[in-house]
């Protein structure tokens, strides 16, 4: 997707109201003024609300696909737990669809199959992950008596994503959403991992840690 310049500044600054506020609350003259820019602009640029959502999904996907499914590299490399962490990170950034996920769905049909889309893409992610750990050692082989049990597994760790920041506000942790989010996924896997996956997993947490020290 090419969005001109303005398109791309109201996207920002309809992202930055929606977080603060739900897309519910959000009016476009709102949206026009955060802009900076007149409402027959934003009209011209977006007739309707609907047209900006669509654009505004369009373009979470396009971050989504580079900066987090595009990463394939990282899988092939070992990194998997970096793409979890920019899992986050992207939840993060765009907290206001996972927060409100459902009447988002509810409200604009036409993104359904895209959503279902991004939902299929992430299963197969995260199975390609642990397939890949197993192989290098770092998880358990699947239990012979229990097969599917890491497809159920997937579904968990898609689960606990996804809806990780809508448990986070509820819970009102002070911790930081991102490491917070990274520790809750390692208690997720721990009983699947081998003892070379337990250390690696505390040694990269440990080094989250340090990093988000750091910067302050």
């Amino acid at each position: 997707m090419v969005l001109n310049k303005t398109k791309k500044k109201i996207i920002i600054a309809a992202v930055e109201l929606f977080n603060e506020f739900g897309i519910a609350h959000v009016r476009n003259q709102d949206i026009a003024k955060k802009s900076g820019i007149s409402l027959s602009n934003f009209n011209y640029h977006f007739p309707t609300k609907k047209d900006l959502i669509i654009a505004t999904l369009d373009y979470m996907t396009e971050i989504l696909v580079r900066d987090v499914y595009g990463n394939r590299k990282l899988i092939m490399e070992g990194e998997g737990l970096t793409i979890t962490k920019c899992y986050f990170e992207f939840q993060e950034q765009f907290c206001f669809f996972f927060l409100d996920t459902p009447n988002i769905l509810k409200a604009y049909p036409e993104i359904n199959d895209q959503i279902q889309e991004q939902i299929d893409e992430a299963f197969k992610i995260i199975k390609g992950i642990n397939y890949l750990s197993i192989g290098m050692g770092f998880m358990k082989p699947e239990p012979k008596d229990y097969p599917g049990l890491y497809d159920e597994l997937s579904a968990h760790i898609w689960r606990n994503t996804h809806f990780w920041i809508s448990f986070y506000r509820i819970k009102g942790f002070d911790e930081d959403l991102v490491i917070k989010g990274m520790q809750s996924h390692f208690s997720l896997s721990y009983p699947y991992l081998t003892d070379k996956g337990i250390s690696g997993y505390k040694k990269y947490l440990e080094k989250l840690v340090e990093e988000k020290q750091k910067q302050g």
